[in-house]
């Protein structure tokens, strides 16, 4: 295939998303986006829409872009460097991603932002007998911020862990996008690890899931233990 772009990021879904989603997602890029020519969309641009959405809704098209994609994959990662990849991240704050001097690295806090340095390994113990209900349903509302002083989003918790959270809202969060996150009993920066378009109550929304990169829970215990027996 001539076009190196990806067709699941061109409708926004994840690799594996069924062609139920694909077809809600095409049809709302090219008709509520407005990215269909009739509509002032570019040409261009819908065609592609229109490739993509023809190579994933085919069974034998797509497991042979599949395979193209693997393989392209296999071969990008082949020629990365995680060595200098973790020390870029390592310098960074995990928030506003201000570089960071040697002296700031041993500071509780961001000098920009004042957002907590300190690693989220140990700010919440987990008992390990726990761990078969560490992750919880949770359906509160809460407020996350893209990197940078933006305007709060609303988004609702789908589930929450000492690692990290579900949720859905309907901005798309790239991964690897850092976040800051209030919620009824935790407050928190994370960094998206995945995201996919999910249809619920019949409107299309993004699930994002999270790594936390620094929590507190206003209240651990009553957040991960059960009281069943």
């Amino acid at each position: 295939m001539r076009n190196l772009r990806n067709y699941y990021r061109l409708l926004h879904v994840q690799p594996d998303a069924p062609v139920e989603v694909i077809r809600a997602s095409f049809r709302t890029l090219m008709r509520d986006m407005k990215q269909h020519p009739d509509l002032g969309g570019s040409s261009y641009a819908a065609s592609l829409l229109n490739e993509a959405y023809k190579t994933l809704c085919d069974p034998a098209l797509r497991a042979a872009y599949d395979r193209e994609l693997s393989e392209r994959f296999e071969r990008k990662s082949r020629t990365a460097n995680p060595r200098v990849v973790h020390a870029q991240v390592a310098q960074l704050c995990p928030f506003c991603r201000t570089p960071l001097t040697r002296r700031d690295e041993c500071r509780l806090t961001c000098p920009n932002c004042s957002n907590s340095l300190q690693p989220e390994v140990g700010s919440m113990p987990v008992d390990s007998s726990r761990r078969s209900v560490a992750r919880i349903k949770r359906a509160d509302v809460l407020y996350y911020f893209a990197q940078g002083p933006k305007k709060a989003q609303e988004a609702m918790m789908i589930d929450l862990s000492p690692k990290g959270m579900r949720f859905y809202c309907y901005q798309r969060l790239s991964t690897g996008t850092v976040l800051k996150i209030n919620g009824p009993d935790l407050n928190a920066s994370a960094i998206v690890t995945n995201q996919r378009l999910e249809v619920v109550d019949g409107r299309i929304m993004h699930s994002v899931g999270v790594s936390f990169l620094e929590v507190e829970f206003d209240s651990p215990r009553g957040s991960f233990l059960s009281v069943s027996v």
